[in-house]
């Protein structure tokens, strides 16, 4: 997925999240954080590490999807309830973002299992591309960053994924893509190839389903070390967002961040 994400914006957080967010060639982008007001509901928000908070139901088509990891076994939002889910739009073919999305994820999940945080907190990432991105995929993937208990990794039949995509606002738009494309798997370039145009966003649901955080931007994983192959996966582009992520004034986002966001909303008690 390419992204450019520039410094115009428009408000804000709204019916279906991301539905009003300026859309730019493969992103879009929400306001810059800080204190406001959310467009429907009234409630006021408020900076939290890089993102804004929220308090909005989990649409419900959203949360009974049916998805299954990467390990095969079924799984859904719903039954994720009790525990804190940190969840992401994935795209295993993305070489401009995605394996750095996935670098902090993996680190935060780390973070979280050092502190003993199994039974609490989970990360998830969906895929965006369902059509490619089967269980197999999705686990070898897993494999590249480790795989780790609560750091889990999703599919499901198409309509279904794009559905869930679709209730929470993020865009799955098929495109050309506008470099060569290599599979990171095989190796192999793949010819007559697509790209999917997601945005770059992380969202946090509390324990009783209700979304409390979100924060678009790239990822920062500077300090950390991509897998290999991963490395040698992405584009010039990639390599420009893993070296420099705030480039041109674009907003990132950390490991840490996603951390200080976790206890914020295991700190609302729900």
């Amino acid at each position: 997925m390419r992204v450019r994400m520039g410094s115009a914006r428009r408000a804000g957080v709204v019916i279906g999240l991301l539905a009003t967010m300026v859309v730019t060639a493969g992103c879009a982008g929400l306001p810059r954080p800080g204190d406001g007001t959310d467009a429907v509901t009234g409630q006021g928000t408020r900076t939290v590490a890089t993102g804004n908070t929220l308090d909005q139901k989990l649409p419900a088509s959203a949360a009974t999807t049916r998805l299954v990891d990467q390990d095969g076994r079924a799984m859904s939002l719903r039954l994720l309830r009790g525990r804190v889910v940190v969840l992401a739009p994935l795209l295993t073919m993305c070489q401009e973002t995605c394996p750095m999305t996935s670098e902090n994820l993996h680190r935060a999940a780390e973070a979280a299992q050092a502190d003993g945080e199994l039974s609490r907190v989970v990360f998830l990432e969906v895929t965006v591309d369902p059509q490619r991105d089967t269980v197999r995929r999705l686990h070898d993937y897993a494999k590249v960053y480790g795989a780790l208990p609560h750091w889990r990794l999703a599919t499901g039949k198409p309509a279904n994924v794009i559905a869930l995509w679709n209730a929470l606002g993020v865009s799955t738009d098929k495109t050309r893509p506008e470099d060569t494309v290599r599979d990171w798997m095989t190796g192999r370039l793949i010819h007559d190839s697509y790209d999917v145009h997601h945005q770059d966003c992380v969202m946090i649901i509390d324990p009783s389903g209700r979304l409390r955080w979100i924060t678009v931007g790239h990822p920062d994983a500077r300090g950390s070390r991509l897998p290999e192959s991963m490395q040698k996966f992405l584009t010039l582009e990639g390599r420009q967002n893993y070296a420099h992520p705030g480039a041109g004034g674009a907003d990132s986002w950390t490991d840490r961040d996603v951390e200080q966001a976790v206890a914020y909303v295991r700190s609302l008690g729900s």
